[in-house]
């Protein structure tokens, strides 16, 4: 065996395990998680022997576009019909709606259904498999589900479970939840497996859930039209006709709902059309009378001819300017004393023949006086009376332009107030083209609108009158014809999981709020201090468990303890072992007592201190009676000789009682005679062992630690907590104890929760190699099923 290496204080310790060592670990929980597994698996055989067969029935449909009465680029119809687009998540949902499978139980009749009662579980049958039907008479609360077991006794009678009593079919029963008639049907009665049977009635509603919870809708494949349906159900015949139900409500469905929307559409478009006819003709009346009352008819053509009298009227304003300015210039001529002689030109554009005569006779007797004058003179009578007769026409002519001259500018103002008025009448037809235009335009509107509404109703009439479902059905419903519930692999599957997984829970649950220490990890978790041994269960009776002739595993994990103390005691001198533990209980005295034995075997003179003085025990579990001891010895009452004990059979092994108990044992340790004590023994004994109180609980074991060369923690198997442990790391890290080592007490190797495993150890390795080995005399677990296993994992011949 290779000697025990001790590690630097603070260094960090890797604590791996290996998944053989986890293995092992675990390995005595075996037959708990075999029985675990067992048991699921025997409940998942039992379950699948008699649970419900479920077959799956599937269908398929295409959803095509919702809206078949417009095209897509239809506003009106994108907002009296909505979108056209075809969701395929929602139409999932309204086939799987309540309101949906509500027209499906009503549609088939599910409200009833009827049941062979077997040994262990009923069968469903449906329609035209049962060999009765039942007919509701009267029922007192369809809303209330109820059960109607009976028994068929013969072909003619029957017999209600509940009150034993007997009826013919046929007969009408009054009872609590109303009146029916049970009628006999054609289906032969021995097929059925039992005479008894059942039948059960619920509302809409609860076949409703029925037929959601057992129906999956799905996107069939990679089309996204494409729908299929999923029913599973003990009855393949119940199933097929709900899956081709609910396809069929679908359909209809989508046509009421075209239809409905049709009708609503009609209705709207009638409504409009009213409206729209209403004010259609109230903008015609009042295009009707702006027409009459602003006197516009044909607006551009009435500018045109406006603009056309203008122009007239300009030409005829200038013509009255020119006659004016011609009259003006008649006038002025006229008036001109200097030369009165003078002959007038033509009044052009006057049309007055009296002043045209005369302009035309003055211009004679002008001619006619230029002529006389020549030949004559101014005095002449004929000269004198042609001058008399020209002043004379000179009045008139002048009276009569003045006359002409008011006529012609009478006129002139008449016509250009004429010009300006129309020139007004001009600049307002805009305007109330503008206003007419305004009515017409609303005018065309109405009739364009008009005109499209009775257009749209004639389409949705039409359209409406051959409405055709959105929904075909690509593949009607079948059956697998295979079972798809329970699923053998999944059922036993799960049944191996949980038989692990229970164990496994109750396990975890065990080590997570385990406090004690039990396992090897539990301590090299929290210390690095060496084990120096380890120690198993003894069902020995005697204190001491070895001697000269024992091969027994017990005694030869003693003897790996007394080897390992020689990599940690001093080579020469004498050795003395300070023996201590956390608290009481955990075998001090017991490895005190064979560890000094194994010693004594070796040939050292070997002596125990029963220095436990608050609880001394090595005296009587070797049977030996109570004498003067240590106590005396320190007082001064007793000698070294007399307190020395042999231990009987076990040569050079010698106990040193403790005494009496006295008052004040920590006192009586820090007496100077405990050290005379000490030097006298170490004369008459090569080793010497010191059974100390524990230190977790009095302060003896750090007094006496000044005389020892080395200390044996103890911590027992399921026993010591792991709270503890931490104390005496702290005694280990700080060196309140000289070399400490840890022993390993009471180590259980059984097969149940709580047994010892240690991976990487010192003497446990010999130990669980031990049981069933031919190098020891242990039998007592040659036979254990547990050791087998464990030989052969370990590869043992």
């Amino acid at each position: 065996m290779d000697p025990i290496t001790i590690e630097e204080k603070g260094e960090k310790k890797m604590n791996k395990v290996s998944p053989r060592e986890l293995f092992f670990k675990y390995l005595p929980f075996l037959p708990w998680i075999i029985a675990s597994v067992v048991i699921c698996l025997t409940l998942a055989y039992i379950k699948m022997r008699y649970a419900a067969r479920i077959y799956s029935v599937t269908g398929t449909i295409l959803v095509q576009d919702p809206n078949p009465y417009s095209s897509k680029t239809d506003k009106f119809d994108a907002i009296l019909f909505s979108e056209s687009n075809t969701n395929l998540n929602d139409e999932m949902q309204v086939i799987r709606s309540r309101n949906m499978a509500k027209r499906v139980a009503r549609s088939l009749n599910l409200e009833v259904q009827y049941l062979n009662r077997g040994n262990v579980r009923s069968s469903l049958m449906y329609k035209g498999e049962s060999p009765v039907q039942i007919k509701f008479i009267h029922l007192k609360d369809s809303l209330v589900p109820f059960s109607f077991p009976f028994t068929i006794e013969n072909e003619n009678e029957f017999k209600l479970t509940n009150d034993g009593v007997s009826y013919k079919f046929g007969q009408i029963l009054q009872t609590a939840i109303g009146e029916f008639i049970l009628t006999r049907t054609n289906v032969d009665l021995s097929s059925f497996a039992t005479k008894e049977y059942n039948i059960n009635y619920a509302p809409l509603t609860v076949r409703a859930e029925e037929i959601i919870n057992n129906l999956s809708v799905s996107p069939g494949g990679e089309s996204t039209n494409i729908l299929q349906l999923r029913y599973d159900t003990e009855n393949t015949n119940s199933g097929v006709d709900i899956v081709n139900q609910v396809m069929f409500e679908y359909q209809h469905a989508g046509l009421e709902e075209k239809r409905q929307v049709a009708v609503n559409a009609l209705s709207f478009i009638n409504d409009q059309m009213d409206t729209v006819r209403q004010d259609l003709v109230q903008v015609e009346r009042n295009l009707e009378t702006y027409r009459v009352k602003n006197k516009v008819y044909n607006p551009e053509q009435q500018t045109l001819n406006s603009f056309k009298t203008m122009s007239e009227m300009e030409s005829q304003l200038t013509t009255l300017g020119a006659k004016l300015e011609n009259v003006e210039f008649l006038v002025r001529a006229l008036s001109n004393r200097s030369e009165p002689y003078k002959m007038v030109g033509s009044v052009l554009g006057i049309d007055e023949p009296s002043l045209v005569v005369q302009i035309q006779e003055f211009n004679a007797l002008q001619v006619q006086r230029q002529t006389l004058l020549r030949s004559t003179t101014t005095s002449n009578p004929i000269v004198i009376n042609i001058d008399a007769t020209l002043e004379k026409l000179r009045v008139d002519m002048l009276q009569n332009l003045t006359n002409v001259k008011q006529v012609l500018r009478n006129n002139l103002n008449d016509l250009t107030a004429r010009n300006n008025e129309m020139d007004r009448e001009v600049s307002r037809i805009p305007m109330k083209e503008k206003q007419v235009l305004d009515i017409t335009r609303r005018q065309k509107i109405l009739e364009e609108l008009y005109s499209y509404l009775l257009q749209k109703k004639l389409e949705t009439s039409i359209s409406s009158a051959s409405t055709i479902s959105n929904v075909r059905v690509l593949e009607p419903a079948t059956s697998s014809g295979v079972p798809v519930k329970p699923e053998k692999a999944t059922a036993y599957m799960t049944a191996l999981f949980l038989g692990l997984l229970i164990p496994g829970t109750i396990i975890f649950l065990i080590e997570f709020f385990n406090d004690k220490v039990k396992s090897r990890e539990d301590i090299v978790k929290i210390t690095q201090a060496p084990i120096i041994g380890e120690v198993g269960h003894s069902e020995n009776l005697n204190a001491i468990v070895v001697d000269k002739v024992s091969r027994k595993f017990i005694a030869e994990q003693f003897r790996i303890i007394r080897s390992n103390l020689q990599f940690v005691l001093p080579k020469d001198g004498k050795q003395v072992i300070l023996v201590t533990s956390s608290s009481s209980g955990e075998g001090k005295s017991f490895i005190s007592t064979n560890v000094g034995a194994v010693m004594a075997l070796a040939g050292k003179r070997t002596a125990i201190l029963e220095l436990d003085i608050r609880k001394p025990k090595i005296m009587s579990s070797l049977n030996l009676p109570r004498r003067t001891g240590i106590t005396n010895y320190i007082i001064g009452k007793s000698t070294i000789d007399e307190i020395i004990v042999n231990v009987p059979n076990i040569e050079n092994l010698s106990i040193i009682p403790c005494g009496p108990v006295p008052p004040n044992p920590a006192e009586l340790l820090l007496n100077e005679k405990m050290s005379n004590l000490f030097e006298e023994l170490k004369e008459r004994f090569d080793v010497l062992i010191i059974d100390t109180a524990p230190i977790g609980l009095v302060a003896d074991a750090t007094i006496l630690s000044r005389f020892s060369d080395t200390t044996l923690y103890i911590i027992r198997h399921n026993y010591t907590f792991k709270k503890q442990l931490q104390l005496f790391d702290e005694l280990y890290m700080k060196d309140r104890l000289p070399r400490i080592s840890l022993v390993i007490n009471d180590i259980k190797l059984g097969g149940g929760y709580g047994d010892y495993y240690g991976y990487g150890g010192y003497s446990f390795s010999g130990y669980t190699y031990g049981y069933g080995s031919d190098y020891f005399e242990d039998t007592e677990h040659k036979n254990s099923f547990l050791t087998k296993v464990m030989e052969i994992f370990r590869g043992k011949k």
